[in-house]
C-alpha cells in the first residue's frame, strides 16, 4: 500500500533573513496577521493535497515529516517542554496539530532527530508529547541516526538508538520508527544492524494497519 510522504512547510531562515513574500501578502487584502496568512497558507495547500490523492486513491496513505517542535510550552500551554529556537507553528507556519485534527494527514513522522536527555529538545519529553497529540492517527518516530557520523558523544552510544525503539514501544499509540537517513546503515554504525536485526526487528516490520482507510481494491 503506497505512502506519499511530503513536508511542506515556510523555509527556515537563513541568518534571520525574512521569507520575501511582504509583495504578495500586501496584495492579498486579507485580514488576517501575515503569520496568519502564512499558516493559512500552507493548511490549504495540506487540504488540497490531501484531498486531491483520497479522490483518486482513497487508500493511499498520506502523511508529513515535521520539525520536532510543534510549539515550546513557554508560549503555548498546550506546546512541549521543550527550548527549541525554532518551531513549526512559529517559524515555518506548519500547524501540523490542525492536519490531525481535521484528519487531513494519515500519520506523522515528526523528527526527533536529538538524543535522550537533550538539555533543549529531549527525545523523552518529545516523543511523549506527540503521543499525547496524534488525534488518533498514526504516529511513526523520526531517528537521527546519521548523528553517529558526528563526534556527540551521546550518538557515538551504542545504546542510544536501541533505548530510543525501546521507549517509544512503551507507547501503544506510536506505531513506529523511520530512520534518516537509510543511507547511514550502510556502515553498521555503533553495530546498530545487528542490534536491530538481531533484537528489535527479527520478523518483518509489518505497515500499520489504518482503520479509517478502505482497502486497496
Amino acid at each position: 500500500m503506497p505512502f506519499t510522504w511530503m513536508i511542506i512547510f515556510y523555509p527556515y531562515r537563513i541568518a534571520g533573513k525574512e521569507f520575501p513574500d511582504q509583495a504578495t501578502y500586501s496584495r492579498s487584502g486579507t485580514n488576517l496577521s501575515k503569520p496568519d496568512w502564512r499558516r493559512s497558507n500552507v493548511d490549504s495547500i495540506i487540504h488540497m493535497i490531501s484531498t486531491s490523492i483520497k479522490k483518486i486513491k482513497p487508500y493511499c496513505k498520506f502523511g508529513i515529516s515535521p520539525f520536532s517542535v510543534w510549539r515550546n510550552k513557554n508560549v503555548d500551554k498546550d506546546g512541549s517542554d521543550t527550548q527549541s529556537g525554532v518551531s513549526n507553528y512559529d517559524d515555518l507556519f506548519a500547524n501540523i496539530l490542525l492536519w490531525l485534527q481535521k484528519g487531513w494527514i494519515d500519520y506523522v513522522a515528526p523528527q526527533l532527530y536529538l538524543e535522550i536527555g537533550n538539555d533543549k529538545i529531549a527525545y523523552e519529553k518529545i516523543l511523549d508529547w506527540w503521543s499525547k497529540h496524534s488525534y488518533g492517527r498514526h504516529i511513526y518516530i523520526g531517528h537521527g541516526i546519521y548523528r553517529a557520523n558526528e563526534r556527540s558523544k551521546a550518538w557515538k552510544n551504542p545504546d542510544e538508538l536501541p533505548n530510543q525503539i525501546k521507549l517509544l514501544r512503551t507507547y501503544p499509540n506510536v506505531q513506529g520508527s523511520i530512520y534518516f537517513s537509510s543511507t547511514t546503515f550502510n556502515n553498521n554504525p555503533n553495530g546498530w544492524n545487528d542490534s536491530l536485526q538481531n533484537n528489535y526487528y527479527r520478523s518483518p516490520a509489518l505497515i500499520p494497519k489504518m482503520d479509517w482507510l478502505p482497502e486497496k481494491q
